[in-house]
This record gives structure tokens, sequence and C-alpha cells, in this order.
């Protein structure tokens, strides 16, 4: 596989995280040419449709590269979506919410659209009926019903419903199907593809049934981030239908991943493993916080609270889908078990600790109206910077043991 598609995903992480100091040195001066809900938007478009997307899509394709018949359309379609999405953050940059960003926007769905027949083709080309198959087939369902958030958008506007609950809907909507539903069931697909591809056994009967009801209550589970719209007594049940079958299927893969342990040792470095460890133990912590959303009075609570929504956002991206492409590069061998890269991955994750530790300290203390942290604002700098610090270091490591 082409190495300058990794160079490709490092490069987008680090405009996200380039941007994320921007956004956090905004409190110390706040009279820049471009707006802070400019940045804002071409920081979390990038970060969900640019680094994540991009990386997890790599994933498969480095898994199956060599299986790949179509290798210039893979070829074609990485490079698409590094300009679309390149261009769409320079847009969202200069432009804000605007014509150009929207129609950029759009034509990466379409790209998006194009990556998912790419793929299924793929999967059928290999007659693949493996169960990690199955996760993938059910991530690229959820990828097309995810876009139908951005156009019920476009539609919303036009309509002067901007202001309306149902324009925020249609953004949970689309965040919902993309990091709970596309991003996990993909990379929980590609992990299952690796261990396969290693001859490592895992529960079959165990994974299928969390698959279905993952995948089941991944649907009714949407209403858990809109209660706050006052969605009535049957979208408060389907809430909690949705986010208790989905803590349930998570335990179940972590259930399932325990009794590989073993083997798992024996395959991946230390490193891996506790990428993997931390990985999966995020992944249990952001299940946990979702099913505490079933309580309607929290819901509303927690949707009122900027600091909590962005800790929860960037538990999922820059925790959990993150660690889990970066533990996967591992895997693969992407990214090389060198001195370097364990320097990159600690700092990376003392960054995250950090931004996370303020962020929900400072939820608890705005609950309790209490004072401020001290330097709170300084401290979320240094985090950003600390973050930036070890992307950097993650992607020399890449270059110097692969260039």
């Amino acid at each position: 596989m082409p190495r300058v598609f990794i160079h490709f995903t490092f490069f987008f992480f680090i405009i996200t995280a380039l941007s994320g100091v921007w956004m956090r040195y905004f409190p110390f001066n706040s009279n820049t040419s471009i707006p802070y809900e400019n940045v804002l938007h071409g920081h979390s478009h990038l970060a969900l449709l640019g680094w994540t997307f991009l990386g997890a899509f790599v994933i498969f394709l480095s898994i199956n590269w060599k299986k790949i018949r179509a290798k210039k359309q893979a070829i074609v379609i990485v490079v698409s979506l590094f300009i679309t999405s390149l261009v769409m953050f320079i847009a969202f940059f200069y432009q804000g919410y605007a014509v150009f960003s929207i129609v950029m926007s759009t034509l990466h769905i379409f790209v998006e659209y194009w990556t998912a027949v790419f793929i299924y083709k793929q999967l059928k080309t290999q007659n693949d009926y493996n169960l990690h198959s199955l996760y993938i087939k059910g991530a690229l369902v959820v990828l097309i019903i995810s876009s139908i958030g951005p156009y019920a958008l476009g539609f919303i506007s036009a309509n002067g419903l901007k202001e309306h609950a149902i324009f925020d809907m249609a953004i949970y909507f689309y965040l919902h199907f993309q990091y709970n539903g596309w991003l996990y069931l993909l990379l929980v697909g590609t992990f299952l593809m690796i261990l396969h591809y290693k001859n490592i056994t895992i529960s079959q009967p165990l994974l299928k049934i969390s698959f279905w009801i993952y995948f089941i209550s991944l649907f009714p589970g949407y209403f858990t981030n809109v209660q706050w719209a006052n969605i009535g007594p049957t979208g408060e049940v389907l809430a909690a239908f949705g986010s208790i079958g989905q803590w349930i299927a998570v335990v179940l893969l972590l259930y399932a991943v325990k009794g590989l342990w073993r083997e798992v040792t024996q395959y991946f470095s230390n490193t891996t493993k506790a990428m993997l460890w931390i990985t999966l133990f995020l992944l249990i912590i952001k299940s946990t916080m979702e099913l505490g959303l079933i309580i309607p009075s929290l819901a509303t609570l927690v949707y009122e609270t900027r600091t909590v929504i962005i800790g929860y956002l960037h538990l999922t991206l820059l925790g959990f889908i993150s660690m889990f492409i970066l533990t996967q590069y591992l895997m693969t061998n992407l990214l090389k078990n060198s001195m370097m890269s364990k320097v990159g991955l600690i700092v990376f994750f003392i960054g995250f600790m950090l931004n996370e530790m303020l962020l929900f300290i400072q939820t608890l203390l705005d609950w309790l109206n209490l004072a401020m942290i001290p330097y709170y604002f300084h401290l979320l700098l240094i985090a950003s910077g600390i973050l930036l610090l070890s992307i950097v270091v993650l992607w020399v490591s890449y270059s110097e043991k692969n260039d």
C-alpha cells in the first residue's frame, strides 16, 4: 500500500490538532480575522471526515491490499477523500457554514458512498463471510443512513427553521450514526479481521450476538442524544432501550476479547497491548456515560453544559476512536514499535487525560456552582499543545521508520 496514505492521515491529524490549539488560544486573543465559529466548524469536520474517516479506511486497505484487484480505484478514492476533506476544511475556515462549505460537504458524502461501494465489492470479491465482514457491512449500512442528517440540515435551513430544535436534532442524527455507528462498527470489524488473519480464534457466537444487539439498539439509541427536545414517553423508552442495548453489546464484545487476551499477548508488543487495553477501557467508559443519559433530567443538564458535551466528543473521537486507529496502526505494522512511537503515544495519552480531566472537573464545578479551576484556559491550551506535540512525534516516527 502506498505509504503516502498514512502521511495523509497524519497530516489531517496535525491540522485538526493545530486548529484545536487555535481555539484554545482564542480566550487570550479574540481579535482574530477568522471567527471562532469558522475554526470550530473546520476542526470538527476535519476530525470526523478527515482524520478518523480516512484513518479507518486506510486500515481496511492495509489489511487487504494484496488481495485488492482495483488498486488504482482505491488510490483515486483516497486522493479524492484527501482533496475534498482539505478543501472542505479551508472552506469552513474562511467562509463558515455557507454555500462553498456546504457544496464540499455534499461532495464528500458522494465520495463516502463511493468508498462504501468499494469496500462492499471488496468483501464480495473475496467471498468473505467471516464475522468481521458482518461488522463492516453493518458499518456501510449505517454510513449511508448517517447522510440523511446533512440532507435534512439543508432542507431545514431552506425553510427557515435553523433556530428550531429540529436543526440540532439533525446534527445529532448525523453524529450518532457516524461515530456510534460507522466508525465503531468499521473499526471493530477491521480489528476482528486482523485477529482472523493472525489465526487468533475468538468467540463467534458471542460476537454475533453483540453485533445484532448493538446494530438494532443503534437506531432507538439516537433518541438518547435528543432527550432535551421533549421527545415524550415513547422517545424516552426508545432511548432507554437503545442505551441499555448498546451497553450490553459492548460488554459482550469486551468479554469476547478478554477470552483471547493470552493469544493477543503472543502476537503483539507490550505497547500494542497497552494501547488496546486503554482503547477498550475508554469504550466501556463512553458506553456507561451514554447509559446515564436515559435519565431525562440528566440528559437535559448535560445538553445545557457545553464543557461536558465537548468532553464527551473528545472522549469518543480523540480517545476511543483515535486510539483504536493508532492501535490498529501498530497491529498492522503501519506504525512501528519504536522508542519514538512509544514516546509519542505516551505524550498523546497524557495530553488526552489532561484535557478530559479539565473539562469534566470544570463541568462538576459548574453544576455545584463553585469557582472555576485556576488557570483553566491556560491548562486547556497546554493540553492541546501536548496533543499537537505528540502527533508530530508519531508522524516523525512513522517517517523515519518507513521512508
